[in-house]
């Protein structure tokens, strides 16, 4: 039987748990929150008995742990329960604090790289799939350009909450656009490879009046590749976008990942693909995939531990080069 620990309470915590249920009704469930109040109120959303975790957590052995804690406590828990679980799911970013450091180290690395998996669910999406096997093609020998545009505005992100309330408006708990929109970040490592410079722009535009950048620009480079490469991120948009344009040698692609759409084009003919929009989907495979402790794999390219601090390495030289005005090498 599945002994799962599960951390947080917030939305994505709640996904997690209902796609655990319906994947496996015989689970042994617990639930941990520094509130234990808020704990058990959590517990009584779902039809089935879920246990709360009270201090001494780290005393116990887990077949699988999945941490959905705020950003800010994502590497304290992984630091701390790195031994207490078989596997481990983390939600994305990882902060760039004190505790990366331990998480960076070269035996912690060597141990748990492939035990952690990052929560980027994006590199599921049927889009994203059909775009990889392309890129592998003869007939997509060079890329010459990448170009990801994403964007919604904030007040429509919890459209029952104080946008301004939200963690996403905060510095404290890592809100800035670069740091919640960092899937397309991973996007580019997963597609591209390892990023080695970054040049970035930044912006308040006080459009939301909240204390953190709510519009990034940013032109990047990659290892060995003669790439051109640039990523725009705002939460002030009025409507929902997020798409990725991708040349190659002989084809156009436009990826549209609000609706599941892929636009193909060359000087012979155009392709249009449609996918099936189920959000959750995404979410679910990965955590199926997880709970059957499944090899990275082709079939499950899930971002390990390495990719997470690659993501938020990239995301620490953006805020960088936004204060220095600077190119920054990785």
């Amino acid at each position: 039987m599945k002994k799962i620990l599960l951390i947080g309470t917030g939305s994505i915590a709640e996904r997690h748990l209902k796609n655990i249920i319906k994947l496996d009704r015989s689970a042994d469930i617990s639930v941990y929150s520094r509130d234990e109040r808020r704990a058990k109120n959590f517990s009584k959303k779902f039809k089935k008995k879920i246990n709360i975790e009270k201090k001494g957590i780290r005393k116990k052995y887990f077949t699988h742990i999945i941490i959905a804690s705020r950003t800010s406590s994502h590497n304290k828990h992984l630091k701390l329960l790195s031994k207490n679980g078989k596997n481990i799911y983390c939600e994305k970013p990882l902060p760039w604090d004190n505790d990366i450091k331990i998480l960076k180290n070269k035996s912690f690395l060597k141990i748990n790289n492939f035990k952690i998996k990052i929560g980027y669910q994006i590199r599921f999406n049927p889009a994203i799939k059909y775009l990889v096997k392309e890129l592998l093609k003869k007939e997509n020998k060079k890329i010459f350009l990448v170009k990801i545009l994403c964007g919604q505005n904030l007040k429509d992100w919890r459209k029952n909450s104080d946008y301004k309330k939200l963690y996403s408006a905060g510095k404290k708990n890592y809100g800035a656009v670069y740091w919640e929109l960092s899937h397309e970040i991973d996007l580019l490592n997963h597609l591209l490879g390892k990023i080695t410079t970054v040049y970035s722009e930044h912006k308040n535009t006080e459009n939301l009046k909240i204390k953190v950048h709510d519009l990034s620009n940013t032109i990047l480079n990659f290892k060995n590749k003669k790439i051109s490469c640039s990523i725009s991120l705002e939460m002030i948009s009025p409507i929902l976008y997020r798409k990725l344009i991708v040349v190659t040698t002989s084809n156009f692609y436009e990826i549209d990942l609000v609706n599941n759409t892929v636009l193909k084009k060359n000087k012979i003919r155009s392709k249009y693909l449609k996918f099936k929009s189920d959000r959750n989907k995404m979410f679910k495979e990965y955590m199926k995939n997880f709970l059957s402790n499944k090899k990275y794999s082709k079939n499950f390219p899930f971002a390990n531990l390495r990719d997470g601090l690659n993501t938020s390495e990239v995301i620490n030289a953006m805020i960088k080069s936004n204060k220095t005005n600077k190119l920054v090498r990785l």
